[in-house]
């Protein structure tokens, strides 16, 4: 049902059963860092309906404070949850599950006043009250896998400019 070789492209169409696996997973998220936790959204394709999507659940986790990271990092390592860095984005950790083969879950740790925070939430509600436009999105995503199916880094350098454009949309237009 989920699951990807690191670095491939392939796209699915939406699953049902996408949400049910990001509450399993929130549950535990929530479970090692409840302390931390202000809040925890399911993002990216997998959460708007009626696209399609690369089969990895992403997860965006927000916490109290990034003076906090250390402990949220070593609890969510005892999770299985692998942490990979800030990956070129200040102040938003990330972390795999899955093996290279097949990754299953990105978990994006911020804090919820963050501007990264607002942008995925911003992105996400707009595609789902906007299904013509998460259709433009979804033949975009499609055009760009068939290019670039191994070479992740383009497929999503690719998406760049029209998330964007639907994050300031979103932004002005609600």
């Amino acid at each position: 049902m989920i699951g990807l070789k690191r670095g491939v492209v392939k796209l699915k169409n939406h699953d049902k059963g996408w949400s049910k696996l990001f509450e399993k997973e929130a549950k535990l998220i929530s479970s090692q860092i409840s302390d931390y936790i202000v809040d925890i959204q399911h993002i990216g394709s997998t959460a708007i309906p009626n696209t399609i999507a690369k089969p990895i659940i992403d997860i965006a986790v927000a916490i109290d404070d990034l003076s906090n990271i250390k402990q949220v990092i070593t609890l969510l390592e005892e999770a299985g949850f692998e942490y990979r860095g800030e990956q070129g984005i200040p102040d938003r950790h990330m972390f795999v599950k899955g093996d290279e083969e097949s990754r299953t879950h990105h978990i994006h740790v911020m804090v919820n006043t963050s501007f990264e925070w607002k942008k995925h939430i911003l992105f996400r509600d707009y595609l789902i009250h906007h299904p013509s436009e998460a259709k433009q999105y979804s033949e975009l995503k499609k055009k760009l896998a068939t290019e670039f199916e191994f070479d992740r880094e383009k497929y999503t350098d690719g998406k760049e400019e029209f998330i964007l454009g639907i994050i300031e949309k979103a932004k002005t237009n609600g």
